[in-house]
Order: structure tokens, then sequence, then C-alpha cells
């Protein structure tokens, strides 16, 4: 075996945090319930998060941002992922987490890890000047990231872990004049577990090629970990991004949407085409579990559209892949 498919088979510890392998389950809009992310899990997601969650929202104890935290599954290893715009938002939000974790509540539970996003493309995430909109506010954004290594290091929760998630910045000319360098040695400055690059501006499309000249640059000027992300959707691609860039894992978005089981693909234990009668089995679990924990129908009607796309694609017929309207990745 060479070394880089050893690499490739190999898990990955992340602050207190040994995973089993080198690939995450990115957090999804409009995709991220529990059911998806267990079978994700089963099939060799190492990491796992819950869907993007606006710190505001979860320290205004806003209804429908709480129902976003479904960490029921206790052997589903998961984390959160924040949207703030201040320390002090932040630090509200995290005190909400922390008083919602030491409750009966079984939804508040299981949470390990805690990743900030400084990449969502959406307008209005960058019209409150929040996600990649700081990326160029140096001092703001540092001191969030500060906050978030403090907290970590007083918290009750039992997280293992805390990161960050950046895009190359708002747009091409940011991008070219790397603005997310100096955010990378403030994550590495404030000792964090990772930092997640993904490898294109907030003007990109998923279609647009990523930048992985990007993550390159950012593993050399890192001190800690560094997660690629962007056009990661077999294991081939996994070799040819660690060997341009070496970065230390990866995160999978489009993926893990196109199929689940792709993960054991990236991890060389199978493919990523599913049998039917594998697909089926699944989505009667996804629907039990999610009539257990009263999985909302946005998520319900999704995923039962992209099981019937799967089991139509395992039987031989035609299916476009299902992506939510609103799954910024």
């Amino acid at each position: 075996m060479s070394d880089v498919e050893a690499f490739l088979s190999s898990g990955v510890t992340f602050g207190g945090l040994s995973l089993p392998s080198r690939f995450l389950l990115a957090p999804l809009e409009g995709v991220s319930d529990i059911g998806f992310r267990r079978l994700c899990f089963e099939q060799g997601a190492a990491l796992t998060y819950t869907e993007m969650l606006r710190a505001r929202g979860l320290a205004q104890r806003n209804r429908a941002t709480l129902d976003l935290i479904d960490t029921h599954h206790p052997a589903v290893t998961t984390g959160v992922q924040l949207l703030a715009t201040s320390p002090d938002e932040l630090l509200a939000a995290l005190g909400v987490l922390e008083q919602g974790a030491r409750g009966a509540e079984p939804h508040w539970q299981n949470i390990v890890a805690v990743d900030l996003n400084f990449g969502c493309p959406s307008r209005d995430v960058i019209q409150q000047g929040a996600g990649p909109a700081l990326l160029k506010r140096r001092a703001r954004i540092g001191a969030i990231i500060d906050a978030l290594a403090r907290w970590k290091t007083t918290t009750t929760l039992p997280i293992k872990a805390v990161s960050i998630k950046i895009r190359l910045g708002l747009n091409a000319k940011e991008a070219e004049h790397r603005v997310y360098l100096p955010v990378v040695e403030m994550a590495s400055s404030a000792r964090l577990d990772w930092i997640t690059v993904h490898a294109r501006h907030a003007g990109q499309r998923s279609r647009d090629k990523p930048d992985w000249t990007a993550i390159g640059e950012a593993k050399k000027v890192a001190t800690i970990p560094v997660v690629g992300n962007g056009d990661v959707r077999t294991r081939d691609d996994a070799r040819r991004l660690h060997e341009a860039t070496g970065c230390d894992a990866f995160l999978i978005a489009r993926a893990a949407i196109g199929s689940p089981w792709a993960f054991r693909a990236l991890r060389g234990q199978g493919a990523a085409d599913a049998a039917a009668g594998d697909i089926e089995r699944e989505r009667v679990r996804y629907d039990e579990t999610a009539a257990r924990v009263r999985t909302k129908d946005k998520y319900r009607q999704f995923h039962g559209d992209n099981f019937a796309r799967l089991l139509a694609a395992a039987r031989g017929e035609r299916a476009a892949v299902v992506v939510p309207k609103n799954a910024h990745m």
C-alpha cells in the first residue's frame, strides 16, 4: 500500500476528537437531519454536523433554530456549526447550548464539536455582515475566533474540538488578495483544532471549479490541521487533493447528497452505488427515525425524494440528483 493510500485509509485526531477516518460530513441546509447523519456515519463519515445554526437565533431561543439541534443519537459523532457576527453573540448562543445540554431533552445532548461558519454565501448572511463578509474584518473575526477558543477551555460541555470553516473571500478580488490567509494564521494562533478551507469564494457556485492551490497555501501557513473542501466526490479526488495540498482531511457535501454510500467508497470499503435492497431498508429506517423524533417535513420530503432517486438508479432508471434550493455548500 502506498503512503497516500495508507493516509486515505487511516484515522485522524483533532484536539480531543479521535476519528476513524478522514472524511467528514458537511453541515447541509435542508439535508442534515439525524436520520441522514446516522446513515452517512454508518457508511463511514467520521464526523457529522447539524444544519448551520444562527447564533442570534439560538441566543434568542428562536423555536425554529432550537429545533435544528437534533443530536438524539449518542452513537453518531455530531458537532454543531454556528454563524456569529460578534463575540458576544457567539458566547450568548453557546450559553444557551450549555443550558440545554444540561437539561433532560435528548436532542440537546451528544454534541462533541463546535464549528464557526465564515463561508456561507447566502445573500442575507453577507448583508448581515456575517460569514465570508467577516474575512477581511480582521479585528472582528479574530475576536470571534478567540472567544470560541477561550470558551472551549471553560465550558462544562464535553466538547472535544472547536474549528472554523472559511471560503477564499467574498469575490474573486478578495480571493486574489488572499484575505483568507490571515484568518488561517488567527485560527492557528488561537490553537483551534482545525480549519476547513472551501476552495471557492462566495461569488462562486458549486459548479465552478475550486482553487485547490488555496488549500495548499493555507496548509503552508497553518500550524493546525487543514481540512480540504471542494469537489471531492471519489477516493481518487481525495488522493489528488491530498497530493496537491497536503490537507489532513476532507469535508464532503454534494457527494453525500448524491449517495450516503459515497463514504464507504471514499474509505475504499465498497461502492458508492448501493443495491436496491439496501436502499429500501435504509429508507424504512429513515422513516422510522423521522417518526420517532418528529423530523420536520422539509427533511422528510427531501430524503423521500432522494431515496426514490437512489432506488430508480439502482434499478437502472435515470434520475436526477436532488439538491435543496437553499443548500449552501
